[in-house]
């Protein structure tokens, strides 16, 4: 093969440094003398230079006047071994120190110090590496979860809006920016742009922006120099959609005061605001620091592993007070994100507190523990690093000061909210995947530390949905009756007497006075009278982190206002009217998520309108369309309009001698939405009262869910008033119930799955004679990464609305007008026109915005432009849904939806330090062959299983290119030596150069022999790594230091010119696709381009012995077909390189033998490489059979696990599974050096289905140094400008418990491709390579691009050997991809298409792949009759964890 060594040579061997600046101080109690000052820095700086990175140390200086000294010193450290601090913060290179911004607020910092007495120590604190990586506040507002809310959230401009941005950076004046100045110039503007993610956003998407400083008043409204008249009152924004906070100064040229996010968000500034202004999320950030004299760390006689030297403390926070406004205005409190991540941790009261993504904080009791214990665990390890250290070389004349000071910061972000929605949205977050079946252990109660459940899209059939919290069902209230004369009615305390109340604390255990004065218990009623009170809610250990709830529904009857003696004559049978909201939801999904439900409206005769379409973006407009027949106009409409003259319908029934009722399940205490008008029904104020008490997962109050509590209220309303003999009661009033449920107003699409079975049941209980029942929602999801796509946005438009008529009158009409386009405000006709006998619109116009469904619909109804009250955006959206596909213009471009925000972010954004993490080297282990006399050895080859070595010292064959030596039997990696050897076989390398010039005859009669000889003088080396199971955005989370060698080598693209400077071109191509759900699809494509099914559009060869596969034909020139197999030779890449000359290599790191999991036993194919581990896996894998003594149990091969919780990065001998494939590729590279040579190694280190989300991810960050040193070594030898390397993943995660996440589904489609090549390799066409980064990519294309590696037609940029090559592929060395491809176009199945605009279903689903397949995921469920209990009823329902 031709050298290229004269080529020029570009690249280095690793990583370009990168800075990260490094906070240290020490600073003396009292003045030194200069000459000291000067030793002792010279000492420092020694030890600075020998160490990885320096701790934090820090004095306090006139202390009584609350001043704090420090100073900075920044140092580089290389990004291949991150600095390691004492302190949590990294002062980035862009930012200034502030010198007051450690100066907390004396009002509400809070100081917690532990008494204890310690002894000075001599000891050099500053030459100890840290245990943890510094980080600070801004690094939080960099991350990548901040980066994910930002999108998520400022991509809902359904509205005009509002974003407020706080910080101490932007000066001390306000400014905004709307579409008006959003382009001025604005030093201000670009600062925010560039510090603050929210803020960028917020302003491409054109929201109205708002940058406030820290000293804003918002308790007085705030004034800002670039509104209209230098005037702008902050209560005339009625509606922000994210106010986000920022504390952290980085500009010391700015003068304004510090303030604290206590003094920003505290009671007498905020409150007001908060009461004024609806805020829908809010982000702000918390702290702790935790500080230790180093004298009492090292005051003691002994060190002693994790023994609490952490006595004489200081933990100092912040954020308590902000906590507390928020958590008084009903805000719940979730952890966004956060420095540091600890594992569950017991406290001895058998409750374990996580701390995880989304973790809710009930109490400022609860946040405060979080802080204290964060910090001081941070603390003790340092601690004990230092105790450690300090007993290992202490040096008993060391001359050191005192009176140093040990600290260690802690930040977060909390994410603030009234709604339900998640911090992350996570369907974890409200599901247990270790309860299923799957994952428990053999013993009762045990789980598996890893388990892959294989969830359907039935999962809400498992027992994984979480129930309330148990501890609440200890406690139990009851409302008194006044005429019970029992003893226990009688020996009641007197709170329970003043509130008409029994309190059960514990079981039966009945409250006692001595109960009452402790001051644990808190009562709220619902009325001051007792006889009135419709909810009593209880909370028992109310200062305690987890404090339990109790609440208590009933009706007390009202008296009805009465109505002439004319209306009962006109009407003696008018019928009730119960309307049950959901809020929001789709007609598709409540086919995924109530499919119960749907079952039994079907069951029991309701009429389901298909063209139900919204009139409006959100809640406003639609439910103002259905409840008072009038349009909305604006989100502020209702606040603003006047209402007087809008006529809510239950106003009107009131009026008509109706008992009314309005209730939903949730606390939004501020809402310029329809709760706002506080509509005047007879019951339901007290219950929204009630909803604001308190709050647990899932949508909780006390043991029940919220939804629970709203049913059986309201299941007390109409047994109170539901019309019964009219001999024996005839005051009887009709009754009208509107109730909502809010569940599903958040977007991770999992609460609205629990109620299913409520409902279920409530439809059941419910009176249907003379009862007129609506079941409806008010619009689809709205918001969240779901409405991102084209389908999300169709859904919008899209909700449902279900029928039942009081009697069989008018029933045909009414199906009649179900299959034509509808509105609420045909619904509100209608309610008038059944209820009250008189519609408001009786004639029927065209214009009109509502008809009565009760009368014929015109004709103008068969289509939605032609409705009047449907928007014409809407109609644009819904007719597409009538079309049997979606048409996809050919010039319009692929767009990938913008990923949903993972749990995994949370992770990857805490320093590896700072969390969990596996050991970043394999142990070496003693050789046991010194061990000969404790048992007999064992030995085997890639050719020989095992045999009896114990006589032999060495094994030396010249065709094995590994060994195993196993002497008496331990754990796995403490008694097999692994030596891998490869050697040249030269035999190999003659019969190859003899089949490469076999294929070369076959081109003499078409091709010219110059031609031929150098299309394969420049045939390069090409590996082609594949990491099973990583989706673009996890590569990008957890191959940080690959990702920068990718970075370091990118394609430089300056107008028309394109370069590689560093003499690689790296692209990453950012559009590829998956082309089918498994490894096997995927795989079979990128290594023969052939498909597991027959297209019909195509021109195929179908083999069919065996699995079938189906595979491309055509082309001029073949290699001819395999005699013993009769497949042709043209397909299957190894096949291919063989016949070219290429000495092949193929890697799995497990024994595929008899997997059903692996493309090489499941297609056509068969494998035959020169090298492969195969082997080496399969003995170890025989062995861990013989000794755990499962030789003759079922388990296989391929099935044997070698993770486990005590060794989860599997070792022999000294070499990690991930290292040993690499390991035979390079010294393949370097015995075969003149020689082609083609390897490919399917890697495992991400396939980790942990149950612990923070431990997921540690395989694949282990490897990740493992592939940045194999690609370093790889670039950096003397014949690398003739190697390509590929970096490719089959498909994103899709085993274990995370597919049930949306971000993980939507992530599976997107898998990480990224090609290494030599910049000036003739097989390379820089401009085409560049540009098809960004178009759509799958595997077919990365086999045409490989095949053409092998056999490149120099004049033609195409290929000498062209059969088996699909048509529907492209060579991205050199043919450009046209923008307009689709997936129709590159053979990517319906189900997995990552182009918005082609899918008509991208909602989340259980389990990836699923939600594009209706027909076959959502068929009418059966549901079963109990006669037991005399009702259907589901097999399973959420929430209910039954066996």
């Amino acid at each position: 093969m031709m050298s290229t060594n004269d080529r020029r040579r570009g690249g280095s061997k690793g990583l370009a440094s990168r800075t990260a600046p490094i906070r240290h101080s020490l600073v003396p109690a009292h003045h030194h003398a200069l000459e000291k000052r000067f030793i002792c820095f010279a000492i420092m700086a020694i030890a600075t230079f020998l160490s990885y990175s320096n701790l934090q140390t820090r004095n306090i200086n006139d202390s009584s006047n609350g001043r704090w000294y420090d100073d900075t010193v920044r140092h580089s450290s290389d990004i291949a071994r991150p600095s390691r601090i004492n302190t949590l913060r990294i002062m980035h290179g862009a930012h200034k120190k502030n010198e007051g911004n450690d100066v907390p607020s004396s009002e509400n910092l809070e100081r917690i110090s532990d008494g204890g007495e310690g002894r000075s120590a001599d000891f050099v604190l500053d030459t100890i590496s840290s245990v943890f990586t510094a980080v600070d506040e801004q690094h939080l507002h960099d991350g990548r979860v901040v980066r994910e809310l930002s999108h998520r959230v400022l991509s809902r401009n359904i509205a005009q809006s509002n974003v407020v941005i706080v910080s101490p950076n932007f000066g001390n004046e306000a400014h905004v920016f709307t579409d008006k100045n959003i382009r001025d110039d604005s030093t201000m503007k670009d600062i925010a742009m560039q510090r603050y993610y929210p803020a960028k956003v917020a302003l491409e998407q054109g929201h109205t922006t708002h940058l406030l400083p820290t000293s804003t008043k918002f308790a007085e409204g705030w004034q800002t120099s670039s509104s209209p008249n230098n005037k702008y009152n902050s209560t005339s924004v009625g509606w922000i959609l994210l106010a986000y906070f920022a504390t952290q100064k980085l500009d010391t040229s700015i003068q304004n005061p510090h303030s604290s996010i206590d003094d920003i968000l505290s009671p007498s500034q905020a409150s007001s605001w908060l009461q004024q202004t609806t805020i829908t999320y809010m982000v702000f950030p918390i702290s702790a620091k935790a500080t230790i004299p180093l004298s009492s760390i090292l005051g003691h006689e002994k060190y002693e592993y994790e023994m609490d030297y952490t006595v004489n403390k200081t933990i100092e926070m912040t954020g308590l007070t902000a906590a507390k406004t928020l958590l008084e205005s009903n805000y719940k409190l979730q952890l966004l994100s956060s420095s540091h991540y600890f594992d569950e941790m017991n406290d001895g009261t058998d409750q374990a507190y996580y701390y995880g993504p989304n973790a809710l904080f009930q109490s400022v009791n609860a946040l405060h523990r979080f802080l204290y214990e964060r910090a001081v665990r941070a603390l003790r390890k340092e601690v004990n690093n230092i105790r450690q250290h300090y007993w290992q070389s202490r040096r008993p004349n060391d001359d050191t000061n005192p009176d140093q000071i040990l600290e260690v910061q802690f930040h977060s972000l909390l994410f603030a909210t009234q709604g339900l929605d998640l911090a992350i949205p996570a369907r974890s977050s409200y599901t247990d995947v270790g309860n299923h079946k799957e994952c428990r252990g053999s013993q009762k109660g045990g789980r598996k530390e890893r388990c892959d459940p294989k969830l359907n899209a039935r999962a809400m059939n498992d027992t994984i949905f979480l129930d309330c919290p148990h501890r609440h069902n200890t406690l139990n209230v009851q409302f008194v009756d006044e005429h019970d004369t029992s003893r226990r009615v009688d020996e009641r305390t007197d709170m329970e007497k003043s509130y008409g109340i029994m309190i059960d604390l514990n079981d039966g255990k009945w409250m006692k006075p001595k109960d009452e004065m402790s001051g644990e218990i808190e009562v709220w009623s619902g009325s001051e009278d007792p006889s009135k009170a419709e909810a009593v809610c209880v909370k028992a250990d109310k200062n305690a982190i987890l404090p339990r709830v109790s609440c208590r529904t009933r009706i007390t009857p009202t008296k009805i206002k009465a109505v002439s003696h004319d209306t009962n004559k006109q009407h003696p049978d008018r019928p009730n009217l119960l309307v049950i909201m959901i809020d929001p939801l789709s007609r598709q999904q409540m086919r995924r998520s109530l499919p119960n439900t749907w079952a039994m409206l079907e069951m029991l005769g309701f009429v389901e309108f298909r063209r139900y379409t919204a009139v409006g973006n959100n809640s406003g407009p639609n439910q103002a369309a259905l409840y008072s027949g009038k349009p909305l106009e604006g989100r502020q409409g209702i606040r603003t309009s006047n209402n007087s003259a809008r006529t809510w319908i239950w106003d009107r029934l009131n009026d008509a001698g109706y008992v009314t009722m309005k209730a939903e399940d949730g606390c939004i205490s501020n809402s310029n939405m329809v709760q706002s008008i506080d509509p005047k029904t007879h019951h339901g104020k007290q219950l929204h009262e009630m909803f604001c008490f308190s709050y647990d997962r899932p949508n909780c109050l006390g043991g029940k869910l919220a939804a629970e509590h709203l049913v059986d209220y309201t299941r007390q309303f109409i047994d109170t008033y539901n019309r019964r003999d009219e001999k024996t009661s005839p005051q009887t009033k009709p009754w009208a119930a509107f109730i909502s449920f809010i569940d599903s107003h958040e977007d991770s699409a999992t609460l609205i799955s629990y109620l299913d079975g409520i409902l279920l049941n409530f439809l059941q209980d419910i009176p249907m004679q003379n009862t007129m029942i609506l079941f409806t929602s008010d619009h689809g999801m709205h918001y969240g990464p779901g409405f991102a796509s084209k389908s999300g946005e169709t859904e919008r438009a899209q909700p449902l609305l279900y029928l039942r008529m009081p009697s069989f009158k008018k029933l045909n009409q009414l199906r009649q007008n179900a299959q034509q386009f509808t509105t609420a405000f045909d619904v509100h006709e209608t309610l008038i026109d059944v209820i009250l006998g008189k519609p408001d619109n009786p004639s029927l116009v065209d214009n009109q915005l509502g008809m009565s469904l009760v009368k014929p619909l015109p004709q103008s109804r068969n289509q939605c432009s032609t409705t009047h009250a449907i928007p014409s955006k809407f109609c644009s959206l819904v007719d597409d849904t009538n079309q049997p596909e979606v048409q996809v213009s050919p010039q319009r471009q692929c767009t990938f939806m913008i990923e949903p925000p993972s749990v995994f972010s949370f992770y990857s954004d805490i320093p590896q330090n700072n969390r969990p993490q596996w050991p970043s080297h394999c142990p070496i282990r003693r050789n046991h062959v010194d061990n000969d006399s404790s048992g007999p050895c064992f030995c085997a080859t890639n050719n020989r299983g095992w045999f009896d070595c114990s006589n032999m010292t060495s094994i030396n064959f010249n065709s094995e290119y590994f060994s195993l030596r196993s002497c008496s039997h331990h754990e796995l990696d403490q008694q097999t030596t692994l030596d891998i050897h490869v050697t040249e076989n030269e035999h190999l390398v003659r019969e190859r150069n003899a089949l490469a010039k076999q294929t070369m005859k076959r081109l003499a009669g078409t091709h010219h022999e110059d031609d031929i000889k150098a299309s394969f003088d420049a045939q390069p080396n090409i590996i082609f790594l594949e990491i099973d199971s990583v989706s673009l955005s996890f590569s990008e989370r957890h191959f940080p230091l690959t990702w920068g060698l990718l970075q370091k080598h990118k394609i430089i693209t300056e107008q028309e010119d394109i370069s590689c400077p560093s003499g690689w071109c790296a692209g990453v191509f950012n559009k590829t696709s998956v082309v089918g759900q498994s490894s096997i699809v995927n795989q079979l494509a990128a290594l023969s381009g052939c498909l597991q099914y027959d297209d019909t559009q195509e021109e195929l060869k179908h083999y069919k012995d065996g699995p079938q596969t189906h595979c491309p034909s055509g082309g001029k020139n073949s290699f001819g077909v395999d005699e013993e197999t009769g497949v042709d030779r043209d397909h299957w890449i190894f096949e291919v390189a063989k016949n070219l000359g290429y000495i092949t290599f193929f890697g799995e790191e497990f024994c595929y033998e008899e997997s059903p999991y692996v493309v090489q036993t499941q297609s056509a194919f068969t494998l035959d490489v020169d090298l492969t581990p195969s082997d080496l896996f399969c003995n170890l894998a025989k062995d861990w059979l013989k000794v755990n003594g499962k030789v003759n149990h079922q388990l296989k091969t391929y099935a044997v696990e070698y993770d486990g919780k005590e060794i989860p990065n599997t070792c022999f001998d000294g070499k990690s599974r991930g290292e040993i494939g690499l390991e035979i590729i390079t010294q393949m590279w370097d015995e075969y050096d003149s020689s082609p040579k083609f390897a490919f190694l399917n890697a495992l280190a991400a396939h980790d289905y942990s149950l612990n989300a923070a431990h997921a991810s540690l395989g694949a960050e282990n490897y990740d140094a493992v592939v940045y040193r194999f690609l370093s070594s790889i670039m950096a030898r003397n014949d690398s400008r003739d190697t390509y390397v590929v970096l490719r993943s089959d498909h994103g995660l899709q085993g274990g418990p995370y597919p049930i996440d949306y971000a993980t589904q939507i992530e599976h489609m997107h898998p990480w491709t990224a090609i290494i090549a030599p910049a000036y390799h003739p097989s390379l066409s820089t401009g085409p390579f560049s540009s098809n980064q960004n178009m759509l990519v799958t595997g077919f294309d990365i086999y045409h691009s490989i095949r053409y590696l092998m056999s490149p037609n120099k004049k033609q940029n195409s290929l000498l050997f062209d059969a088996g090559i699909p048509r529907w592929s492209y060579n991205l060395f050199q043919q450009k991809i046209p923008s307009g491809r689709n997936c129709q176009d590159a053979k990517i199945p319906k189900e997995f298409c990552p182009c918005m605009d082609e899918r008509s279903d991208m909602a989340p689903s259980f389990y990836v792949g699923h939600s594009e397949r209706p027909g076959k995921l959502l068929p009418l469920p059966e549901l079963r009759y109990d006669w037991r209990t005399m009702r259907f009823a589901a097999p399973r329902l959420p929430g209910l964890l039954l066996p």
